[in-house]
Parts: structure tokens; sequence; C-alpha cells
């Protein structure tokens, strides 16, 4: 299918002024800084949780996760 300009010229377009423009760029602007803050703290939070992860399972293969959890069940009893 092809459209030549005649069929170009019939079509109405409506174009919001150019205070509306303005204002749709600015918000789009904040959002999309918004988002790359969002992103940012994300993968920070993914980071630590592949820390997190990696820490545990060092220590439970050491023996030392359980170690720390028998003595925190001995304090608790005590």
């Amino acid at each position: 299918m092809q459209i030549n300009i005649r069929d170009m010229k019939k079509l109405k377009l409506s174009i919001p002024p150019l205070n509306k423009q303005t204002d749709l760029s600015s918000m789009l602007d904040d959002l999309s800084f918004e988002t790359r803050r969002l992103e940012s703290i994300y993968q920070q939070k993914l980071t630590a949780l592949a820390e997190l992860k990696q820490s545990l399972l060092q220590k439970a293969f050491t023996g030392e996760l359980t170690a720390e959890m028998h003595k925190e069940a001995e304090e608790a009893v005590a």
C-alpha cells in the first residue's frame, strides 16, 4: 500500500499549542530522569543481594552459618 501526497493533504492532524508541547516535553524529561534514578537504585539492590547471597553461601559451606545459628539459639535460651 502506498500513500501519495494527495492522501496526505486530506489528513487532519491536531497539534497541541507550543506551551502544551513544552509542558509535555518537560514531564517526559522528568519521567526519564526518575526512571534512570530508579533503575540505578534497582541495580544497586541487585548487587547487594548478590553479595549477600555469596556471603551466606560462603558461611554455609564453611560451617560458620550453622555455628552462628547455634550460638544465637544458646544465647536466646540463657
